[in-house]
This record gives C-alpha cells, sequence and structure tokens, in this order.
C-alpha cells in the first residue's frame, strides 16, 4: 500500500496547472500502485515529488536522485559480493539505525545503459518482492526507458513490470516553469558568458576524458561554486562527451551548485543540432541562468563575489 500525503500538502500560493493538480490528486488518494510521473522538462514533477514526500507522515521514507543512487547501489552490490538483497537493505537505509524504507521517492528516473538496465531489473524485481512503495519522476514514459533499439527489447520485460506496479501519470502542462525563472536556486543564479574564462575547468577537461557520474558527483559534493571554460556548440562534440555534459549539469543542479560557464557561443545556440537522449532537459536547466553580454562580462570573467565558506573550483 502506498502511503499518501494529504491535499493540503500541495497547497501552494500559485495555481497548480490540471496537469499537476490530476497528480497532486492521485498521490493523496490511498492506491496499491506506486506513481510515476513522467513529462516533458520543467513541468513540476520534482515540485510534486517533493511536496509528496514531505507531507507523508511515516520517517520509514526516503528520497534519491537517480545519479547519486545508482553510484550508491553500484558500490553497494560490490561491496556485498553481488549480492543485490544486501545492497539494497543498505540502500533502503533511512539512518544510522539500519531503519528500512517502506517508501523510495526516486526523482529522474531514466535507462540509457544496457548494463545499467539489468542491475535495474534486478533492482525493482527486489523492491517490488518487498513490497516496496514507488514514486518515481521521469522525463521518458515507460515504453520510451532504454530507447537504443539494438537493447531496448530485452528492457521491455522491465517495462511491462513497471506499469503493471506504478500508476502512470503524464505531467505534461502548458508550461515550462524553468523557462520563466520561477526556481530562485543556487544554480539559477549561475551565469551564461561568452567571456573566455581565465580560472576554472575547461570543458574538455571535465567531459571529453573518460569521467564517470560519480567523479561529477564527488566534485559537487566538495564545491558551492564551479566554473566551466571553453564550452563549444554541443552538436561539434561526440555524443559521449554530451552526455557526460548533460551528466554534469543535471548533478550541479541537484546539489544546486552555482556554475559559472563560459562559452563559446550563446545560450540559445547552444544545444542547436544536438539530438542527445537529454538534451531537452539540459537546455531547460540551462535555460535558468543569466545571460550576460560579452561586453558585460568582462568585469565578471571570474563570477561574482562568493559568500564567505563557498568552496570554488
Amino acid at each position: 500500500m502506498r502511503p499518501i500525503a494529504p491535499r493540503h500538502a500541495f497547497d501552494t500560493d500559485f495555481a497548480l496547472d490540471h496537469a499537476q493538480a490530476a497528480a497532486a490528486e492521485a498521490l493523496s488518494t490511498p492506491g496499491t500502485k506506486g506513481v510515476y510521473l513522467w513529462g516533458p522538462v520543467g513541468r513540476g514533477k520534482t515540485w510534486l515529488l517533493d511536496a509528496y514526500f514531505s507531507g507523508v507522515a511515516t520517517t520509514a521514507k526516503k528520497r534519491v536522485h537517480f545519479h547519486s543512487f545508482f553510484r550508491d547501489l553500484h558500490a553497494a552490490y560490490f561491496r556485498h559480493r553481488f549480492s543485490i538483497d544486501a545492497a539494497i537493505d543498505d540502500i533502503l537505509a533511512t539512518d544510522d539505525t539500519g531503519l528500512q524504507a517502506e517508501l523510495l521517492c526516486f526523482d529522474e528516473f531514466h535507462v540509457h545503459d544496457i548494463g545499467d538496465a539489468r542491475l535495474i531489473t534486478r533492482m525493482l524485481d527486489t523492491l517490488f518482492a518487498r513490497g516496496v512503495a514507488l514514486v518515481v519522476t521521469s522525463n521518458y514514459a515507460p515504453d520510451d526507458l532504454l530507447p537504443n533499439p539494438m537493447f531496448h527489447p530485452t528492457f521491455v520485460p522491465t517495462i511491462d513490470k513497471l506499469k503493471r506496479n506504478l500508476e502512470i501519470i503524464c505531467v505534461d502542462g502548458p508550461v515550462d516553469y524553468r523557462s520563466v525563472g520561477t526556481s530562485g536556486s543556487r544554480f539559477a543564479s549561475g551565469t551564461w558568458t561568452l567571456e573566455p574564462g581565465s580560472v576554472g575547468r575547461t570543458f574538455t577537461e571535465l567531459c571529453c576524458a573518460a569521467r564517470s557520474t560519480g567523479d561529477y558527483l564527488r566534485m559537487a559534493e566538495a564545491a558551492t561554486t564551479l566554473t566551466i571554460t571553453d564550452i563549444p556548440p554541443l552538436a561539434s562534440v561526440d555524443e559521449f562527451a554530451a552526455q557526460r555534459f548533460a551528466n554534469l549539469v543535471d548533478v550541479l543542479y541537484d546539489h544546486d551548485v552555482r556554475v559559472d560557464f563560459h562559452a563559446l557561443v550563446p545560450l540559445h545556440e547552444f544545444g542547436v543540432g544536438c539530438i542527445g537522449l537529454d538534451t531537452e532537459r539540459l537546455v531547460s536547466r540551462l535555460g535558468e541562468l543569466s545571460t550576460l553580454p560579452l561586453q558585460r562580462a568582462a568585469n565578471t570573467a571570474d563570477g561574482p563575489a562568493h559568500t564567505k565558506g563557498d568552496t570554488h573550483y
């Protein structure tokens, strides 16, 4: 049985659009199934998940983000000598007492890699067998997970299992709320400028070498500000570098790190011609940044003054 959040948990000072209201109604209605919220970027899926998570009365709950969750799952899986049950025990622990989560809220679920897909299948089998309630957000409809046509058929049984165990709700309201600058986050206070950067980490260093999402997580956990320089048009780099940059921005966004991006093209041209898997979400998140004209950026090439205690990369 999925725990419910009271309907007032979704009360806010702005009006919910029809899709958000329908999702809030589902999350506040008793049901035996979990919930899979999917839809275009910026439609409020994460806000709905957070409101639901905060409103649920139980303490046996855990909210995770895909990147950090999967890093921890991999580590636990190897630490316990490939025992998925022992790995899930670690992952579901909500505190030092070992209290196991009965509700797992999973933000930005996606499956691009066949190796990840195999582990995800084992993870879901274990969670469903234990009766753990799942509430998931994704930019992908279940049928669009692992879209590579070479591998997709092998994941179809897992997709079918998701659809049997979760109520599928499309959150596709008319407004991309990121595009109207409503987040007020630290990440959104960052900048996108054409001024060359004299300090920081280059795009090539961060995204053209063989780096894992774990590398980006360690960076984000150690920093509150970051400068990235020499960012080329996304369509000019290979698909692996483009995906690494999307993963990097995902991690920085989720950890709310302020970033000053020094690029070779204006932001509105950056994603043109690129059809990478996560390009739409990447461009939407970057769209929250302030864009600085070249002539203004000369005084802020190293970014604005940072507060005491900031760690800068």
